[in-house]
């Protein structure tokens, strides 16, 4: 999706918002603000005060209040009832919710769904001058790009090696390539990576953390194992592969800036074995 103006929004194929659009927004809150600290202070009992404990964002909702008017030959009845079937509350799951807010600026969005839409009946209502307000609730706080961002792994030797004993020693010294992996965001974010066989025992993480995740198996030249870092999730050719993990791995991610991400194996086979990761650029 690709909004081209500034002050739009994009919600299940719909875009309202920015100039000559029949929905003109009045102001959107929830969006550009800190979502709800979710905090894990406690009393101290029969002692004034609290200990104090760790902080994370909650759930954010986004309100958004905006007109709609008579376009292009439609009444603003008409294109209400448009924009209706479009802000419907859905069972499960989130949508992405798109925005512009500046001109020069990308498309970025937030996964969301619809919980609110409130219209007022009003004398301005029958004269086509229809106010509301729609609410999204968005479980996850972060917003990210559209764009996605792609990096070729390079296969490293000398980081990572394991020992086939019944248990494995897995030593973090010495120098290897690293991919270079920029998140041009003031949040957190979370990649996915894939790579294809042949390789065995694949180690991959990122350096700049000194987090990386330990496989202990043989992939062949027809194998993709996908690792969803954000959701912790593993697959093998579409099929839950997270006991591949090796006990010791810690789940990695890309903080702002600059990190250098780091695969190795061995048996793999130039021309053939390969490995991506994407992310986007993230914002809270």
């Amino acid at each position: 999706m690709t909004l081209t103006n500034q002050y739009s929004f994009q919600f299940n194929g719909q875009v309202f918002g920015g100039a000559g659009s029949p929905y003109q927004i009045l102001s959107v809150d929830g969006l550009e603000s800190l979502p709800t600290i979710r905090n894990q202070d406690d009393n101290r009992g029969y002692n004034d005060g609290m200990f104090t404990g760790r902080d994370f964002l909650s759930s954010r909702t986004i309100s958004i209040i905006f007109n709609t008017f008579a376009s292009s030959g439609n009444s603003a009845q008409t294109n209400y009832n448009t924009i209706q079937q479009t802000l419907l509350p859905q069972t499960s799951g989130t949508s992405p919710l798109y925005f512009k807010l500046q001109t020069a600026a990308g498309d970025q969005f937030i996964q969301a769904r619809v919980r609110t839409l409130r219209t007022t009946v009003d004398p301005n209502y029958t004269y086509g001058y229809i106010t509301s307000q729609v609410e999204f609730y968005a479980p996850l706080p972060n917003y990210y790009d559209s764009t996605l961002q792609t990096g070729t792994l390079t296969q490293g030797g000398g980081l990572g090696r394991t020992y086939n004993r019944t248990y494995n020693l897995v030593y973090t010294s010495g120098i290897a390539p690293f991919t270079s992996c920029t998140n041009s965001g003031w949040a957190t974010s979370y990649p996915t990576v894939t790579f294809n066989g042949p390789i065995t025992n694949p180690v991959i993480g990122n350096a700049s953390q000194g987090y990386y995740l330990f496989f202990n198996a043989t992939f062949v030249d027809t194998d993709s194992l996908v690792i969803d870092t954000d959701q912790k999730l593993v697959t093998l050719n579409g099929q839950p592969a997270r006991n591949l993990v090796l006990g010791g791995s810690q789940w990695f991610s890309l903080p702002p800036g600059t990190s250098n991400i780091y695969w190795s194996g061995s048996g793999t086979l130039s021309g053939t074995t390969a490995g991506t990761i994407t992310w986007r650029n993230a914002y809270i």
